[in-house]
């Protein structure tokens, strides 16, 4: 089955009906807002429908009222129970492993959107190189945040790149080299 699916494209791998039921199934197995430009691309990438079916479908749904722009932004979508009602009726319609891989894709997508928004970078080109100031949040409140200057924009550049990749592992490091020989100290 794997095997079959890979080998379709996104040209001919849907009507628009089942990539509808497709999105509603994706909204309501999630249970939180979803950029649609993301997804919109990330169906792209992932050889599920092309970009533009996609915002179609999206548009479709919002307009018949299966899903509504979230408040959060106005480019995030959530399911309403007119959705939910829909991807429940329906969703044996899309094979398991087509569900399966959309479902685990746009949880990579959700968590790297969730990154970028809540991980702050900027960089200031200063007379000693490129100063990188860097803010983590989690839920409004600053977890860790701090400044470096580097030799230059190239390497500030590379930094938050690589930074932006996982936050969490700087978080940790930190943290870490903070409390690297704490039990020892506290029994002197």
């Amino acid at each position: 089955m794997n095997a079959q699916f890979e080998k379709i494209t996104p040209e001919n791998m849907f009507d628009s009906g089942d990539l509808k039921i497709l999105i509603c199934y994706l909204l309501a197995s999630l249970s939180e807002a979803v950029p649609a430009t993301e997804t919109a691309q990330l169906f792209h990438y992932e050889g599920i429908s092309n970009y533009f079916d996609t915002q179609t479908a999206i548009a479709e749904l919002e307009r018949d009222g299966y899903i509504t722009v979230s408040e959060k932004a106005k480019d995030m979508y959530e399911i309403t129970p007119k959705g939910i009602s829909l991807s429940n009726t329906l969703k044996d319609t899309v094979s398991t492993a087509l569900r399966t891989k959309v479902y685990n894709a746009v949880l990579k997508m959700l968590l790297r959107y969730k990154t970028e928004r809540d991980t702050n970078i900027t960089i200031e080109k200063t007379e000693g190189g490129a100063l990188l100031t860097c803010k983590v949040e989690n839920s409004g409140q600053t977890l860790f945040s701090f400044q470096l200057l580097l030799p230059g924009v190239p390497q500030a550049q590379a930094l938050k790149t690589q930074i932006l990749e996982d936050p969490k592992y700087y978080y940790d490091s930190f943290i870490k080299t903070l409390t690297d020989g704490l039990k020892e100290k506290k029994g002197e």
